[in-house]
Order: structure tokens, then sequence, then C-alpha cells
């Protein structure tokens, strides 16, 4: 089964945060998120909070964004309980616009050759 790779493009700036994928693969979707709209807004519950937490703190640190606000709520499912929901809003810099616009392209040009 030969599958071609779709290109994400995310309808909306929200990005929800899940324990099934590492905070770097959740780093690199913000970026994406981050080139389209510009912010990113980064939803996890209960222990997912966590990857929020780590996600928001390691791009600031490397200077692509700004944290906006972080806000925190208690969710209520279905089943009953309550959990913790973390909102964190980012926004991006100068300086992370134009490097995630490079880190993105040569993504691309590496993909586009490894398919030769």
């Amino acid at each position: 089964m030969n599958q071609q790779k779709q290109p994400l493009d995310p309808e909306n700036a929200v990005l929800n945060i899940s324990l099934k994928k590492s905070s770097g693969q959740f780093i690199f979707l913000s970026k994406i998120f981050l080139n389209k709209f510009g912010k990113v807004d980064l939803h996890g519950l209960g222990e997912a909070t966590k990857t929020v937490a780590a996600v928001a703190e390691t791009l600031q640190r490397k200077h692509y964004v700004t944290i906006k606000k972080i806000e925190t709520q208690t969710y209520t499912p279905d089943q009953g309980g309550k959990k913790i929901k973390l909102i964190a809003q980012l926004e991006v810099t100068e300086e992370g616009k134009i490097m995630i616009e490079n880190e993105l392209t040569k993504k691309k040009e590496e993909q586009q050759q490894s398919d030769w």
C-alpha cells in the first residue's frame, strides 16, 4: 500500500495535546499552526497538561513564541468525575516567524529529495 503523505492544513488555531505523541512531535505541530495562523492555543486534559506546559515553555525559551495567556479549567466528562484542563495561548515572535519558515522550507526540501 503506497500512501502519499498529505501536508497538515489545520482549520483553526487549536491544537489538542494528548499523551499519544511526544512533546517534540507537538513542538513540530505547533510550528505548523504558528506558520499558518501566527498563534496557537494548546489544549490538554489531565496528564496531558504536563505536555502543554513543556511545549509552551520550550517554544518560548527558544524564542519562537511569547506566552500570552495560561488558563486552567475544570472539565466534567460524561462518564463523571472531574479533570483539569490547561490552555496555553502562544503568539509567534518576529524572530520565530523567520525561524519557522526556514525550518519548514528545509523539511519540505528534504522530503522532496527523499521521494526520489
